[in-house]
């Protein structure tokens, strides 16, 4: 399998002066790096060459890491809490520790509470764990006996739309081969995200060879800027705009890939008047109408199925989802929608235009001897972006199906799922009784759970097709509607996860906080969140740490080569601070658990029998790495050789890049009837809990409905705050970086309030003015002020994420606005599809009387 060690490590042969291949994770790109440490000191980081992840690139983050590497305030021993009194803003007044008094203290409550009711111990992961870590957490949790383990991160909901729509966690662009590229509220090539250097690297070269790059946000991004064409949106519109495209394909111009959507996807599936589908009365499975034989067929019977008629089945009149879906998406013509999205209907038409010829349908391209379709363009979204809005799962997904439509899904030049085929063509997704694309594991959103009472703090079990962030919910288990679940959770295990700033509302997140008998925070940063912790664990920094692979296999993973990395320690600086692995194998241990422990990590890293770990002794990380390694690679392949040479690579073949061109797979939906029952149990027990969620979302044809929050405004609340990424920070993690933290003072935007020129001369705000913000339910802000062109008009525009309060985050400390500070919890603004909170906010700004700020922090007064 493996083609040969990929190596440009350049090491010399004395201690004094070497080069050490290692990975970066300050965000979530996990570039490979090189680090050149001299006399015990690492001197400067750059691009690893020759790997295929970043080929030797590097942004602004990963350079500055080096001041990350030495910071004076990470916390270097575990910490106990000896001020009782929590709130945002107080000081907690540590005490350090032992680790053996730390551990002892944790592991008294532990064994308790898994005594009494294990399900009272909740643990929630952030972003900047690798997978592997991943997994040891949910050893232990099911170890345990608890279902509360969660995730965080807000882009959640555009994962889960690309588990629903193609089966994977991602998709990616085949920017090599396209020629028009429609990024909607996403700045991929702009540095930002995953994949950040090589699709900075491709999106630039594709630019120049004349791909047509067109960028839908209501911000001029920085790859905005770089496009052929800006369109500034009214926020939270995307999902009109794109139903209106696909309206004017097949509707007004008649372009769509017919070979495509009768073979790879449910669009011939005939369906009644209520919405479900007609099943063969032997085998249930949907049926099709056949244009040859003039009869229906089980869909995987028929070679010339109908998209479009009116048809009477066992006397039942029914029709394909295509033709369910053109009558639908007449709701969305260009003179309605420009309405809604402030886009002129003549340019909808054109951008919809140009795209579908770009599409080249019918078109195919010879790679390697192999004759393929060739559909040169993609419609993309990514992240936070248009996905962070009320019905943001439907958005993603109308875009998504932009790509179905002209047949550029998984092919040549067009959206490319992550890792449907693995290495060696494994396939790793499932096929459902309907013939329909299933995700791998418990992360998928089809076939949708059952809703029921929530048994858990994330309320995954009421949430059918979401992963239900434990963020989010917290809110309402914790706080406003404890009598949800059945339990008092009473430990709280944060891995790295700083709630306080990437969740909305932090008061309340506070409040749910103070509600845990014990709260455990294990982290490298004494963040906002650990600042309400009662004891923290401290971590290992990345430069001190060994993880394998550090490159996620689920997603993420775009062009000709797999590729696994190593990270490595790199900084030769004594700490007794741990892995998190050692922790949880340590706690473990320490409650008996070690056997249960072991055999369920054993197959969460998908050890072979040969490399399995011995269920009855601990393990050290480089014995688990070595192990993990030799699975995952291969044998031969080795951690003492991996340190030498920072990561593997091998080919992928062409069907593992372009599945669909070349492998017969499971169908990907167009029309989602399986909702439409979903739904029916969703709204019943949201009712009798009294729970009051909008359950418009389960419709089997793609909606879009205005945000609660902009709807139920008052009138002179009349902007709309919106979030955007820096280039140079990442996530709520590197803002006290001192190197980022200048750039940000320079910078004319990063740390002020975008506002568009017209609007702030018609409220007499100059550039550079102070201003307050304020939303319909109490949270306001002070900031500066920056008039431009470059932000739609009913736009303000905050960037993430700033507004930082903890005392030992001296650098980032009261600098910039904390934008989720005025993000409100209302309960009837969770989308129930994705079971995330709308990231949607109103807002009035007024230029502070005497022209100054009197504090930068946003909160509620």
């Amino acid at each position: 399998m493996v083609q040969g060690l990929a190596s440009q490590a350049r090491r010399t042969q004395t201690n004094e002066d070497v080069w050490i291949p290692s990975v970066c994770r300050v965000c979530s790109n996990c570039c490979a790096i090189h680090v050149h440490r001299k006399n015990g000191v690492v001197v400067k980081i750059e691009g690893l060459a020759g790997n295929p992840h970043n080929d030797g690139r590097l942004c602004a983050k990963g350079q500055a890491a080096i001041m990350s590497f030495y910071d004076p305030a990470r916390p270097q021993k575990p910490l106990i809490r000896t001020n009782p009194q929590k709130a945002i803003g107080v000081d907690p007044l540590w005490r350090e520790a032992s680790w053996e008094e730390a551990l002892e203290l944790v592991c008294g409550q532990l064994a308790r509470v898994m005594a009494d009711d294990p399900r009272k111990l909740v643990i929630l992961r952030g972003v900047g764990e690798p997978d592997w870590v991943g997994s040891c957490v949910d050893a232990f949790a099911k170890s345990f006996g608890t279902p509360n383990f969660a995730g965080g991160p807000f882009f959640a909901t555009h994962v889960d739309a690309c588990y629903l729509i193609n089966g994977t966690m991602h998709v990616e662009i085949d920017v090599p081969r396209c020629r028009y590229l429609l990024l909607f509220g996403a700045q991929r090539g702009a540095a930002v995200n995953h994949d950040a250097m090589r699709a900075a690297k491709e999106i630039a070269e594709a630019r120049r060879r004349g791909m047509k790059l067109v960028v839908i946000d209501p911000i001029c991004s920085p790859i905005a800027s770089k496009a052929d064409e800006w369109i500034p949106i009214r926020p939270g519109t995307d999902g009109a705009l794109a139903l209106s495209m696909m309206h004017v394909l097949v509707n007004e111009l008649g372009v769509y890939d017919r070979r495509f959507l009768q073979s790879q996807t449910n669009a011939a599936y005939l369906a009644g008047a209520d919405g479900r589908y007609l099943r063969h009365e032997k085998s249930a499975k949907p049926l099709i109408w056949d244009d040859l034989t003039e009869q229906a067929w089980p869909f995987d019977t028929s070679s010339s199925p109908a998209l479009e008629g009116m048809f009477t089945v066992n006397g039942q009149s029914c029709e394909p989802a295509f033709a369910k879906l053109k009558k639908h998406l007449q709701n969305f013509a260009p003179e309605h929608v420009a309405e809604i999205t402030t886009v002129p209907a003549a340019q909808i038409r054109q951008i919809a235009r140009d795209f579908g010829a770009a599409a080249n349908i019918g078109g195919t391209i010879m790679m390697e001897g192999k004759s393929m379709p060739y559909r040169p363009v993609c419609s993309f979204c990514d992240s936070r972006g248009l996905s962070s809005h009320q019905f943001g799962m439907w958005a993603c997904m109308s875009v998504h199906m932009l790509n179905l439509i002209v047949g550029a899904m998984d092919v040549p030049g067009g959206c490319l799922s992550t890792n449907i085929l693995g290495p060696g063509e494994k396939l790793r997704v499932g096929e459902s009784a309907d013939g329909l694309v299933v995700g791998p594991g418990d992360v998928r959103s089809y076939p949708p759970r059952h809703p029921n009472r929530p048994q858990t703090v994330n309320l995954r079990e009421l949430l059918p097709t979401g992963r239900a962030m434990g963020t989010i919910m917290m809110g309402l288990s914790i706080v406003r509607r404890p009598d949800l679940l059945p339990y008092k959770p009473e430990v709280l295990m944060l891995n790295n996860f700083n709630m306080l700033m990437s969740g909305v509302e932090p008061e309340l997140l506070a409040e749910a906080v103070r509600r845990f008998g014990l709260v455990v925070f294990l982290g490298d940063k004494l963040t906002e969140t650990a600042e309400l912790a009662d004891i923290v664990l401290p971590l290992r920094q990345h430069a001190q740490r060994f993880d394998f692979p550090m490159n996620s296999m689920r997603g993420w993973i775009n062009g000709d080569q797999w590729y696994y990395t190593l990270r490595q320690p790199v900084v030769e600086r004594e700490t007794v601070a741990k892995h998190p692995v050692e922790i949880y194998l340590e706690l473990a241990k320490r409650l008996g658990k070690l056997e249960p422990f072991i055999e369920r990590f054993n197959t969460g890293l998908g050890l072979k029998e040969a490399d399995r770990m011995e269920v009855t002794r601990s393990y050290s990380i480089e014995e688990i790495l070595d192990r993990h390694i030799k699975s995952t690679v291969g044998s031969e392949c080795s951690l003492a050789q991996l340190r030498e040479k920072g990561f593997v690579s091998f080919p992928r073949t062409l069907a593992e890049r372009f599945p669909r061109a070349l492998k017969k797979l499971p169908r990907v939906p167009l029309y989602f009837e399986f909702l439409l029952d979903t739904g029916a149990e969703f709204d019943k027990t949201a009712a009798e809990l009294e729970l009051a969620l909008d359950g418009r979302s389960f419709r089997a044809l793609p909606v879009w409905h205005a945000c609660a929050a902009q709807e139920r405004a008052p009138a002179d609340y009349d902007l709309i705050a919106v979030n955007y990424k820096l280039p140079f920070h990442a996530y709520n993690m590197t803002q006290d970086n001192p190197w980022l933290a200048e750039l940000s003072a320079r910078h004319p935007y990063a740390e002020k309030v975008m506002i568009n020129a017209r609007t702030a001369a018609a409220k007499g705000i100059a550039d550079g003015d102070a201003i307050l913000l304020e939303t319909p339910h109490g949270a306001s802000a002070q900031g500066i002020a920056k008039v431009s062109e470059c932000i739609h008009p009913e736009a303000v525009g905050i960037a993430s994420c700033f507004g930082h309060w903890a005392k030992a985050r001296v650098t980032a400390r009261g600098r910039g606005i904390h934008f989720n500070s005025l993000l409100p919890y209302e309960a009837s603004q969770i989308d129930p599809l994705a079971g995330l909170m709308d990231a949607c906010v109103k807002v009035k700004i007024s230029k502070l009387a005497d022209n100054k700020m009197r504090r930068w922090f946003s909160g509620r007064e």
